[in-house]
């Protein structure tokens, strides 16, 4: 066994080693041990959470490979609060995210949620708190984009068809994924090194998405040898050390998952990067 798979299937994050063994190896496993790993890491009262960190507690349970029947939740609550005045901003598009790795996507509410999804003329996304304040046609906003192109990844493996992948695509192969259209060198998600979208940096927030989960969203759409993504892999192989493993960039203050150390190999971001290789070799779409 590769030398990479065995250590990601060492025993101190349960989660990741759930994962590999079903999404790297193909492996039916147990996933009891994923189960308990984070729910030593909620909150009790978590599901009487309002706002953001209802949808991170959402995101921890879902980053650990789990459905919604595997741990306390109240489903309902989870797709209505997905539903009730979405928005079209980061903290929607991650809940939906979450709700469709959850194995809520076919749920009405959220089937009704995306239906009504409608992007601006460039593909994109922007808050409608945003969008209201505005007379013209505004520019869609990279954190929601980044959002919502991994919302559509996790859609497409489930066999959800959404209407706005394609044009979401075309934005960020016209922004060559990172970059602005009126400054092509010039990063649109720029600022402290470590927190940016060409940094490893995770668990990912509504304002920060790490470089691996950006390439994996590509490949499981079946981009992973287009071309066009060739930059953002010579990025994440740059980063890649000789054994494989890829160290941690940045990660959050105050994480929602177990907390690793920048600076070292980093299970999560590892995990993400094999998963994307694993898709770039089943996936040969290119456009």
């Amino acid at each position: 066994m590769d030398s990479v798979v065995q250590w990601l299937l060492e025993d101190k994050n349960p989660a990741v080693q759930y994962r590999t063994r079903m999404e790297l190896l193909h492996e039916d496993t147990d996933k009891s041990a994923a189960a308990a790993f984070i729910g030593k890491k909620l909150p009790a009262d978590w599901q009487n959470t309002k706002g953001l960190w209802y949808t991170y507690w959402l995101t921890a349970i879902a980053e650990c490979g789990l459905q919604h029947a595997d741990v306390p939740m109240d489903a309902d609550r989870a797709v209505r609060l997905c539903a009730d005045g979405f928005a079209n901003g980061c903290t929607d598009f991650m809940h939906l995210r979450a709700l469709v790795m959850l194995g809520l996507g076919e749920h009405p509410i959220v089937q009704h949620t995306i239906d009504n999804l409608q992007a601006l003329p460039d593909g994109g996304f922007l808050c409608d708190m945003k969008l209201k304040k505005r007379k013209d046609i505004p520019k869609s906003c990279a954190k929601a984009n980044i959002h919502a192109l991994l919302f559509c990844a996790e859609a497409k493996k489930k066999n959800i068809a959404l209407p706005i992948t394609d044009p979401l695509l075309e934005y960020f192969w016209a922004h060559r994924i990172f970059y602005r259209l009126s400054a092509p060198d010039v990063l649109m998600l720029d600022g402290r090194e470590g927190w940016r979208a060409v940094d490893t940096f995770h668990p990912m927030e509504t304002m920060r998405i790490g470089l691996h989960n950006i390439v994996e969203a590509f490949c499981a759409l079946g981009y992973g040898k287009d071309e066009r993504l060739a930059h953002a892999w010579a990025l994440l192989d740059a980063k890649t050390m000789e054994d494989g493993k890829v160290p941690l960039d940045g990660t959050l203050t105050k994480s929602y998952l177990p907390k690793e150390t920048v600076g070292k190999p980093s299970k999560w971001v590892t995990f993400y990067t094999l998963l994307a290789k694993n898709a770039r070799a089943l996936y040969t779409q290119t456009r």
